[in-house]
């Protein structure tokens, strides 16, 4: 059978081939190192087809098995995704298009749009509120780099080029920031790189691998670490020294950080075997965690810590519900007995709803958000 399969990281690995019954050993088909997110077998057996990614962009290739070479069957600057055989075996339909996304401010003038050319997201206000960085794969490179605009006089520039990043976090101090990117064995690995750019980005040492990274107050980063099959949320100084778990339990993924850093919002299980994307609050300095979410929401604060930003995770409501809280940094009092939604945090007083995922905000009246077009349609590929 034809497997696609996600790694303990969530992200898609190369397709493999296994018996059905068990008891022999997987093989990878595709390129090595490829993204894999869909395959079909020929009607004949002696071919699979994969929807894959070796450069950022997807496209349909096949080999031959066993024993055959992966052959790219599709290119271009147009993406496919899903494979239907024809039951002849000569043809196959996939869904091609693009999809762009394009980051916009909200403001006291309005909405202005930021970004025009390729894929932006992941915006993020300074501490200040003065900048506004975001990711941006503008088809001129492999990935996404890190660029900047000043939100005063809307001059925009990359913040380090050179340099692609799976993700990000700009200090408080406006002085460094923290990402993380593939080495050559494609193991995430931690950076740290002035704003400034006087030197080079350094490496962080490890060997486990690392993502998803959120500086500290104290100039210490904040991250999930993958070690064999299991995630932990850990911290370590940033010259390499330091490195602790910051909770013995097992996480899935690191989703926000507090602003004062003493809150990590992470996705966890240990609330029930019905709930196992619920979301958790573990304090970073040690203490007892507390429950957000009995189901996959997406909370996390404004720069100054002020207020709590709520939206959810594969739903129609693309709203984003703002609380103000009692004690800046802290966390909302939830309902945690039931499944969070719109209509329950509407009754929270007060809430402002805003009509936008937020990506970032500095008040619920300066925050950024990004706008996904997705332009797609069915096409029959023959094959020879």
């Amino acid at each position: 059978m034809l497997v696609v399969e996600m790694n303990s990281q969530t992200k898609f690995t190369p397709c493999q081939v296994m018996p059905y019954g068990g008891g022999g050993a997987a093989q990878e088909v595709g390129p090595p190192k490829s993204i894999c997110t869909s395959g079909a077998w020929s009607p004949d057996g002696k071919w699979v087809y994969l929807t894959l990614s070796t450069d950022g962009n997807f496209h349909i290739w096949r080999q031959r098995f066993p024993g055959g070479t992966p052959e790219q069957v599709t290119s271009g600057p147009t993406a496919e995704e899903g494979i239907a055989m024809a039951a002849d075996g000569k043809s196959l339909i996939t869904s091609v298009g693009t999809v762009t996304g394009t980051v916009w401010i909200h403001d006291g003038k309005g909405e202005q749009q930021i970004s025009s050319e390729g894929y932006a997201g992941e915006a993020r206000f300074s501490a200040d509120g003065k900048k506004l960085y975001y990711l941006m794969d503008n088809g001129q490179t492999q990935g996404y780099e890190l660029w900047v605009r000043d939100v005063g006089s809307g001059a925009t520039d990359r913040a380090l080029p050179g340099y692609t990043m799976h993700d990000y976090d700009v200090c408080a101090d406006g002085k460094e920031l923290a990402f993380s990117r593939a080495d050559e064995n494609g193991h995430s690995k931690l950076w740290v790189s002035p704003v400034n750019r006087r030197s080079s980005p350094r490496q962080i040492p490890s060997t486990t691998m690392d993502d998803s990274v959120h500086c500290l107050p104290d100039g210490d980063l904040l991250f999930r670490a993958i070690e064999g099959e299991s995630n932990f949320l850990e911290s370590v100084h940033a010259d390499g020294s330091g490195r602790r778990k910051v909770s013995p339990s097992h996480i899935f993924d690191l989703i926000n950080v507090s602003p004062n850093g003493k809150w990590a919002l992470v996705q966890a299980g240990g609330w029930s075997d019905e709930n196992p994307a619920a979301i958790t609050a573990f304090p970073v300095e040690g203490g007892e965690p507390v429950k957000v979410c009995l189901n996959f929401c997406i909370p996390g604060w404004d720069v100054r810590g002020e207020s709590m930003y709520i939206q959810f995770f594969v739903t129609s409501d693309q709203n984003t519900y703002v609380l103000r809280l009692r004690q800046a940094g802290g966390l909302a009092e939830l309902p945690t007995e039931v499944a969070l939604d719109g209509e329950l945090l509407k009754k929270m007083k007060p809430v402002v709803v805003i009509p936008h995922q937020v990506d970032s905000a500095v008040s619920s009246s300066l925050y950024a958000y990004t706008v996904n077009t997705t332009r797609r349609n069915l096409y029959r590929i023959p094959l020879q």
